[in-house]
C-alpha cells in the first residue's frame, strides 16, 4: 500500500542535526559532517510501496559526507540493500574498495550491513529504494559484488530503471493492496535484472564443474515444493554419486542441504513479504516444510523476524 510515512523539512545549523536524525532513522546510523557552514536546508519524504519503501530526499549545502563503520553497524544491525537514482547533483559512494561517482540519471546500489561512505556536494536530490536483502539475494544472488557501482542513466537499462523508479513515485492510491505487491514484485524483477547485465556482465562458462552445479541447482529450485526431497533424491535426477554432490556443493563453501533450507527460507521469505500467499502455512507447505515449529525457528534464526511479522507488515 502506497502511504506517506513522514515528511521533514528542516534548514540551517540547528536544521542539520535534525536531518542527521531523520536520516538514521529512515535509513540505518551513520555519522554525518558538514566541511563548511554553507547554508544548509534538506526535506525527506518516505512510503512504502509493497514490500519496497522510498523516499524523496532532497539536500542544500556545501560538502555533506555519511559514514557507516563497523561501530555504527553494531549499533543498528538493519540488513538490507539501498538503491539510489540521482536526480539532481552528483553522489560518490565508496564501498568494499569500489568507488562509484553517479551524477543526475545515474543509479547505484549499496549493501546497509556494510561500512560505506556516502559524499553529497551541494544541491542534491535522489529517490532512494530500500530492498530487503531476501528480496534482492532471491533475485540476484551475486548482489554483494555490485555494490558501489555506477549504473548509466543513458543506457537502455539504465533509462528503463530510472523510469520505473520515477513512476512508482507518481503512483497514486489504489483499491486494491494485490495491485501493489504484484508491480512491487514485478518493478523488483526489472531492477535486479538491470543490475546483473549492467554490472554483472555475460555468465562465465566455467568447468564442467562449475555447470553441474549450476544445473543442480536449478534443478533444486524446481523442486522446493517436495518435503522429500535429499541428498540421494537430488543425486539420483541428476545421475551423479552422494559424494560427488557434496563436493559440488563444497565449491561455494556449504553442503547440498544446507543451500536447499536457505533456498526454501528465501522463497518462503519471498513469498510472505510480496503477497504471493495470504498465510504463513501456505508459505512453509508450498515450500516443502512440513513441521510448522521448526519452520519458524528457522525462518526467525535466518532473517532476525518471525514470519508472522514479514505477513503483518504488509498492511
Amino acid at each position: 500500500m502506497l502511504k506517506m510515512q513522514n515528511l521533514e523539512a528542516v534548514k540551517d545549523r540547528e536544521g542539520y542535526d535534525r536531518w542527521h536524525q531523520v536520516s538514521c532513522r529512515n535509513y540505518s546510523y551513520c555519522e554525518a559532517r558538514r566541511d563548511s557552514d554553507y547554508p544548509f536546508s534538506a526535506q525527506i519524504s518516505s512510503w512504502r510501496f509493497g514490500a519496497l519503501g522510498f523516499s524523496d530526499g532532497r539536500l542544500s549545502s556545501d560538502l555533506t559526507q555519511l559514514d557507516r563503520g563497523p561501530a555504527e553497524i553494531r549499533k543498528d544491525p538493519r540488513d538490507h540493500f539501498m538503491l539510489y537514482l540521482v536526480l539532481l547533483g552528483g553522489v560518490c559512494l565508496t564501498q568494499d574498495g569500489r568507488e562509484a561517482r553517479a551524477q543526475s540519471g545515474d543509479l547505484f546500489l549499496y549493501d546497509q550491513a556494510q561500512p560505506f561512505t556516502l559524499k553529497f556536494r551541494q544541491d542534491y536530490r535522489a529517490i532512494m529504494v530500500n530492498i530487503p536483502r531476501p528480496l534482492l539475494i532471491s533475485r540476484l544472488p551475486r548482489a554483494r559484488g555490485l555494490t558501489a557501482r555506477r549504473i548509466a542513466g543513458d543506457s537502455k537499462l539504465g533509462a528503463l530503471a530510472g523510469t520505473i523508479v520515477r513512476q512508482i513515485t507518481k503512483f497514486g492510491e489504489p483499491a486494491d493492496t494485490h495491485v501493489i505487491d504484484r508491480l512491487g514484485s514485478s518493478a523488483l524483477d526489472i531492477l535486479a535484472t538491470t543490475m546483473e547485465a549492467e554490472l554483472a556482465g555475460p555468465p562465465e562458462v566455467g568447468c564442467a564443474r562449475e555447470r553441474l552445479l549450476t544445473q543442480v541447482k536449478s534443478y533444486i529450485l524446481a523442486h522446493l515444493h517436495r518435503s522429500d526431497l535429499d541428498i540421494e533424491t537430488i543425486a539420483k535426477a541428476q545421475n551423479i554419486a552422494p559424494r560427488t554432490l557434496n563436493r559440488l556443493f563444497a565449491i561455494d563453501g556449504t553442503t547440498p542441504i544446507r543451500w536447499l533450507w536457505e533456498q526454501r527460507l528465501l522463497a518462503c521469505y519471498k513469498a510472505l513479504a510480496e503477497g504471493h500467499v495470504c498465510r504463513v502455512t501456505d508459505a512453509a507447505v508450498s515450500f516443502g516444510f512440513t513441521d510448522m515449529s521448526h519452520f519458524s525457528r528457522a525462518f526467525k534464526n535466518s532473517f532476525g523476524m518471525s514470519p508472522h511479522l514479514i505477513r503483518r507488515s504488509r498492511h
